[in-house]
């Protein structure tokens, strides 16, 4: 019998209006993923986690990852899964004290212009060492504080045990789940984990995170110490991850900097994570937070042009700023600028011309 003929190209749909449709089927939440900010792992064993959590302790970070997995030696698995218990009690006991608004901080860079108010904790988040770890977690006492959990080491391989794991957690309950083995380094792969994310879960997937450190490790390498990760193969896998994930509606956020004594390289690739849209980093030292949030400011005249993109007003192509806008192409960016400035204010670059808005249009 002659092969039936394919009618897989038969549609006339493009590809990119079936993304969309996909893009819709992520669920909304309460916080957008730019709140990740610097985001801080913590070891369960630690005993000053509630400390930070009520900001009495580094009350400009964003978010905290208290750590399970690679943190946590093997033998103190035990004495970290009862410190988390108590962590969760002594959480619920104070609730109504952490709920009270927080004060701004008085450590802000003297340039910003904008501020926006400072959340009355950070996002907490839990890492487990692995999927039954997780089903284990979900029967804690007052597990549902949590704003989520970071989902190490996921694949096609590993997804159904995630799934599986996940489905006695709270539905707003944000995941995170991290890649970071080596199946991501095929692109077909990473097309079938997209599909899969969307498919598996009742939960948000709040960000994907990307893996930095485990990945090097997987073509036997570390990062070098005098190079940003962009220069190495993870950062060419870190573009394909980002051309895989987000048109299906994702957001990613960048892999640690591990070396303290490189300020300026570490700015440099700060500067790199937030041109490619990535929506927070993950830091080592206190010393970094600081710097993460300097980093993801935006400029005011990069708002001005977002929000002359956004304007109902606004022309189908329109110059500002000495720049060619149009809305068609460039609202998708001017959206997530916004709610960048909205989670780390503006800073005055002094390169806008800016005089009104109905000059423009």
């Amino acid at each position: 019998m002659p092969d039936k003929p394919s009618n897989l190209y038969d549609y006339t749909q493009s590809y990119a209006h079936l993304i969309t449709e996909r893009h819709a089927m992520i669920k909304p939440h309460t916080h957008h993923p730019y709140q990740l900010g610097a985001s801080l792992y913590m070891p369960a064993t630690r005993q000053d986690i509630l400390q930070v959590i009520k900001r009495d302790k580094l009350p400009t970070i964003n978010s905290i990852i208290i750590c399970l997995e690679d943190a946590v030696s093997h033998n103190d698995v035990e004495l970290a899964l009862l410190r988390l218990q108590t962590l969760l009690e002594d959480w619920a006991n104070n609730i109504d004290s952490i709920n009270e608004p927080s004060k701004q901080p008085d450590s802000q860079t003297e340039q910003q212009t904008h501020q926006t108010l400072q959340p009355t904790r950070p996002l907490v988040f839990v890492r487990p060492r692995n999927p039954t770890m997780l089903q284990k977690l979900a029967d804690f006492e007052h597990i549902d504080l949590l704003d989520g959990f970071v989902l190490p080491k996921v694949d096609m391989y590993s997804l159904s045990n995630w799934r599986m794991a996940c489905q006695n957690l709270s539905d707003h309950q944000l995941l995170m789940p991290t890649l970071e083995t080596a199946a991501v380094f095929n692109p077909h792969h990473n097309q079938e984990l997209a599909i899969g994310f969307k498919e598996a879960f009742s939960q948000p997937v709040f960000a994907l995170r990307i893996g930095g450190n485990d990945l090097f490790a997987a073509l036997r390498l570390r990062r070098p110490k005098n190079s940003i990760v962009y220069d190495t193969p993870i950062g060419t896998l870190a573009y394909q991850l980002l051309g895989c994930f987000v048109p299906h509606g994702f957001y990613l956020s960048a892999p640690v900097f591990e070396y303290l004594d490189e300020p300026v390289l570490f700015m440099q690739e700060l500067d790199r994570d937030v041109s490619l849209g990535l929506v927070g980093k993950t830091v080592i030292h206190p010393s970094q937070i600081a710097l993460v949030q300097q980093a993801y400011c935006v400029p005011m005249s990069i708002l001005d042009e977002a929000q002359a993109i956004l304007h109902s007003e606004a022309k189908a192509v329109f110059k500002y700023n000495n720049t060619m806008l149009e809305p068609a192409t460039h609202r998708a960016w001017a959206t997530e600028i916004v709610n960048r400035a909205e989670v780390f204010g503006t800073i005055n670059d002094g390169n806008s011309d800016y005089n009104s808005l109905s000059d423009s249009l």
